[in-house]
């Protein structure tokens, strides 16, 4: 009798634990974010420059890592073992940094990937409020990545996720979400990222034409189909707008090597975690160039926290930009700062619009 009871227990604790698993699934499937393929985005703030041509424009990509990927780190997905840093601290020290950095570098654009507004990874930090707070110009945001819990690593969860891509600009625009192919199948799709492209448009001063700015983040783990479909995605989009006469700059995180680079320089170190693939060397259109600094790293594997030698952590050059025939490249500098407060390192370019 008393096993009977006790079999009829441990059924019914069985038998509540999947429902509440399945009701927490339910919950998330009837929450998952689901962009439409194109979205006219909220520009906040005042610019106060005018777009001329001739006249040199700076533009600085980073991957920020949502201020928790710096150099102490390491994350589980990429052979490490962490989630996010054991205090808030790390999170607040690298805002400080960051909004320090915005404001000695004086860029005129400023395109950043993964940057939280409500994460736990995070801390919860609105680092979208922290990035715009005393920037003199327009901000705007795009959501690519929203889950009201991510539930792995089981002991040790990511949780709550809002995430996106930033834009900082010192000249008035319009700027628009465009949906890209994603790289996951259900039910993993639920719960991961809904990658896009954050396009900003400005006029130029005294003619008929647009500066096109697209700031990007392309899929990291997946087997190189959907990157190819992503990149073909910005194909068209470049295309599109250069043949209309624009002036075009596509620049982030391409998640991908450079095939103008000599890659080389940094060596596969090891290949049980993320390897980095390269832009296949057909896909730049006619009327395109790349704009990459090859001579530093601008990414770091984070299997490991940052051993402060290049000659034994995993390097890529994975950002940087793509800019169409008519606008002149001044430079293009990776900023070392030894990842201090991201694993990646800001990339500045500056150029011309040409007559």
């Amino acid at each position: 009798m008393k096993d009977n009871t006790l079999k009829r227990i441990i059924i019914g604790i069985i038998v509540f634990i999947l429902a509440l698993l399945l009701t927490g699934f339910l919950v998330l499937i009837f929450t998952e974010y689901k962009p439409e393929p194109v979205e006219e985005l909220i520009v906040e703030g005042e610019a106060k420059k005018t777009l001329k041509r001739n006249e040199e424009i700076k533009l600085l990509t980073y991957n920020l890592g949502y201020l928790s990927l710096d150099s102490t780190q390491d994350f589980f997905m990429d052979g490490g073992e962490n989630v996010r840093p054991n205090t808030a601290s790390n999170v607040n020290k690298n805002l400080a940094a960051i909004q320090n950095f915005i404001s000695n570098e004086n860029a005129d654009i400023y395109l950043f990937q993964e940057v939280d507004r409500d994460s736990k990874r995070s801390y919860n930090m609105d680092q979208y409020e922290g990035l715009k707070k005393d920037f003199e110009g327009t901000a705007s945001y795009a959501t690519y990545h929203r889950c009201l819990y991510i539930p792995y690593p089981i002991f040790n969860s990511v949780g709550k996720v809002e995430s996106g891509m930033v834009v900082l600009n010192k000249f008035d625009s319009t700027a628009s979400r465009i949906a890209l192919q994603s790289a996951y199948k259900f039910p993993k799709s639920v719960v991961m990222f809904k990658r896009c492209l954050m396009l900003e448009r400005m006029k130029v001063e005294n003619t008929d034409k647009e500066f096109v700015v697209i700031n990007l983040h392309l899929e990291a783990y997946d087997d190189g189909n959907t990157r190819l479909e992503q990149l073909n995605k910005l194909k068209e989009i470049m295309v599109e707008e250069y043949e209309k006469g624009n002036y075009v700059i596509a620049g982030g995180d391409f998640n991908q090597k450079f095939p103008v680079v000599d890659n080389e320089k940094y060596p596969l170190i090891d290949d049980s975690h993320f390897v980095a693939s390269t832009i296949p060397e057909d896909f730049l259109p006619k009327g395109f160039k790349y704009a990459v600094d090859g001579s530093k790293p601008t990414s770091r594997l984070l299997n490991e926290e940052y051993s402060g030698n290049y000659d034994n952590t995993q390097l890529y050059v994975i950002d940087g930009y793509i800019i169409s025939n008519n606008i002149e490249l001044v430079s293009v500098e990776t900023i070392e700062n030894s990842f201090s407060y991201s694993d990646h390192q800001p990339v500045l370019l500056k150029v011309k619009l040409k007559e």
